[in-house]
């Protein structure tokens, strides 16, 4: 870790798996259920759980992108955007950290594949 960046998105990574350890059937974690994120998880036959495991094994090398605000200001809270490869798939998976009891999965799909993983 050689930037405030890069500690800023360790403690923030480190926050969002210890939301999805405490999550109970989404109460604390929410994957949105967008038709991109839906699609990803039919064909890769993922299950919620599946996604949360997925999020468990981030690195903070996979980050590469936050924090930063929701473009949506009616939302509060920040944003960080993943890459880490899944079954040689190169994954886009943004999050929303709302607070340090609860999390958003916004996106979950292959990068690239929607606005140029955007």
């Amino acid at each position: 870790m050689n930037t405030i960046e890069d500690q800023i998105q360790s403690s923030n990574l480190l926050k969002i798996k210890k939301i999805i350890d405490q999550d109970n059937n989404g109460d604390k974690f929410i994957i949105v259920r967008t038709k991109k994120n839906i699609n990803f998880m039919r064909e890769y036959n993922l299950n919620n759980e599946d996604v949360k495991d997925i999020i468990r094994g981030l690195s903070i090398e996979d980050c590469y992108s936050g924090p930063e605000k929701d473009r949506d200001s009616k939302y509060k809270g920040w944003i960080f955007k993943f890459n880490p490869l899944f079954e040689n798939t190169k994954l886009y998976i943004k999050i929303r950290i709302e607070s340090s009891e609860k999390s958003v999965c916004l996106s979950v799909h292959e990068f690239g594949k929607y606005d140029g993983g955007i």
